[in-house]
């Protein structure tokens, strides 16, 4: 690894409050198709008739339900490809250091939480939080996957409510205030698998006011001047070795 990566390192080691913001490369990484599903986009059109996009809103949703769990099913829920992702368990290894005190992800999947980190604010919400909307029940992800169509209630037999939020619905004001807290209160800010010019992002990013911001990316992208420190390739890789971990 290169000097560059060895001055990230060496930021990192020094650091005792850092906060991780985790975006689609990341999901890219894993191998799963995330809500959108911009990486089969042409799939997702031939065998729906729709966009991932429209598919995954609060209209198409109240109208056609059935497609829409479908959807969810066999796309965003579809592991197929899943690989390990080195990532998750690097940052469990900080937060358990004490180095890591907030990961913020667009990721819907449980994986930090699965890993072992505890504090992960999942701005667009959880597959592992499905929800009656009459008795508040919560449904997993391998509820949703194994129910014969639309996945319903045990005990209210309607509908379940996704657990995350669908295009055209407000993300929680809760999460968007822990996110931008955690941002701004940083003394390390990693970014990783971001577009530091997505209007998600952006916004988010704003908050922060320190000099130690680090991307982390496969690829250079418009706006990556605005981190302190850039690294650029295989994401799990580089993330593992700036952070000591050594994967058992």
């Amino acid at each position: 690894m290169d000097s560059k990566l060895d001055k990230i390192r060496e930021v990192i080691r020094k650091a005792q409050n850092i906060v991780l913001v985790s975006g689609s490369g990341v999901i890219d990484e894993t191998g799963l198709n995330g809500i959108r599903a911009e990486k089969i986009v042409y799939d997702v059109e031939e065998k729906y008739g729709y966009s991932g996009d429209e598919i995954v809103s609060s209209l198409f949703f109240s109208r056609q339900v059935d497609k829409f769990y479908d959807y969810y099913k066999n796309v965003i829920l579809d592991e197929s490809k899943k690989k390990p992702v080195t990532v998750y368990k690097a940052a469990a290894a900080l937060e358990k250091e004490g180095k890591l005190s907030t990961i913020v992800t667009r990721m819907i999947y449980g994986s930090y939480q699965k890993a072992g980190c505890k504090n992960v604010v999942e701005l667009y919400g959880s597959a592992e939080e499905n929800r009656c909307p009459i008795c508040g029940k919560i449904f997993d992800s391998d509820y949703i996957r194994e129910a014969e169509g639309i996945p319903r209630c045990d005990v209210c037999g309607v509908p379940l409510r996704p657990g995350f939020t669908l295009f055209g619905e407000l993300i929680d004001n809760g999460r968007l205030t822990k996110a931008s807290n955690a941002v701004e209160n940083a003394e390390v800010l990693i970014v990783a698998g971001i577009s530091l010019n997505s209007a998600t992002w952006a916004n988010m990013l704003r908050y922060y006011g320190g000099n130690k911001m680090i991307l982390i990316n496969d690829r250079e992208k418009t706006g990556d001047e605005r981190a302190d420190y850039r690294a650029y390739g295989n994401i799990s890789e580089i993330f593992g070795y700036v952070t000591d971990f050594k994967d058992k």
